[in-house]
């Protein structure tokens, strides 16, 4: 039933074969259809990594959810339908502290496809539409981005984003982890002061020309590189705008 759900919801006819052409429009119907948003954790409404109800939230009221929601959920489906698949632990750089993000504080999906290892990851808020090859030196591009693979040894990996220059934005492990080990994090990113997760709302939608970015003062629309924004008045506003934004995620996908 979940499977079901999940292609019904994306507008994606369920694949039949294991490919990374498949994939790749899994992962970008599933971009294109499911925002990364963190209103639950503004409403203090615990969340779950249980991927039966994270699909019951995304597909009755047109949700979406954070890393650790959304990556559950497609390496569920991706799982179900015989892919190869690993939870791995991945962290972000920390511009503020000149450092990596703690471990396990990010969740994403290792994909093994004819020897092959992919970087799934819908969890981003904003990040690439196409799974990415592990691979050193592995350069790709879509409208909201450039990025670039570094190999750091066997098991690990940097992933850069082109902004005037190179910079380091994902620490890689593809050492397969288990879900429950992510726990402590995903509980600190939903009551921590020190998250901004708990500070302002957070609603992301990926476009083929861009994204739509939601926050609770602003609202930036980004289409083919060239931004407006517009701001929000009252939360009356907001909430006018969020509720316009979600009932036309089959516009947005074009």
């Amino acid at each position: 039933m979940l499977i079901e759900t999940y292609f019904k919801h994306i507008r994606l006819k369920k694949p039949n074969t294991i490919s990374y052409s498949s994939l790749k429009e899994i992962h970008k119907h599933h971009l294109l259809s499911i925002p990364f948003e963190n209103i639950d954790i503004i409403s203090q409404i615990q969340l779950t990594m249980n991927p039966s109800k994270i699909m019951e939230k995304i597909a009755s009221g047109k949700r979406g959810g954070i890393c650790f929601e959304t990556n559950s959920l497609l390496l569920s489906v991706l799982k179900e339908l015989g892919y190869n698949v690993s939870f791995i632990s991945t962290k972000f750089w920390n511009e503020e502290k000149q450092c990596w993000n703690p471990e396990f504080s990010h969740l994403s999906i290792l994909v093994k496809i004819d020897d092959q290892n992919y970087l799934a990851d819908v969890g981003i808020g904003g990040g690439f539409l196409e799974p990415l090859l592990l691979q050193d030196q592995y350069e790709y591009s879509d409208s909201n981005g450039s990025y670039r693979i570094k190999e750091q040894d066997n098991s690990s990996f940097i992933l850069q984003n082109f902004n005037e220059s190179w910079k380091d934005l994902l620490f890689i492990s593809i050492i397969p982890k288990q879900l429950h080990q992510f726990e402590e994090q995903f509980k600190y990113f939903q009551t921590s002061n020190e998250t901004i997760f708990t500070q302002y709302k957070i609603v992301n939608l990926l476009t083929k020309e861009g994204r739509i970015s939601l926050s609770d003062h602003q609202l930036k629309i980004t289409k083919n590189h060239r931004i407006c924004i517009t701001e929000i008045k009252n939360q009356d506003e907001w909430q006018s705008i969020f509720n316009r934004l979600f009932n036309q995620i089959a516009e947005i996908k074009g």
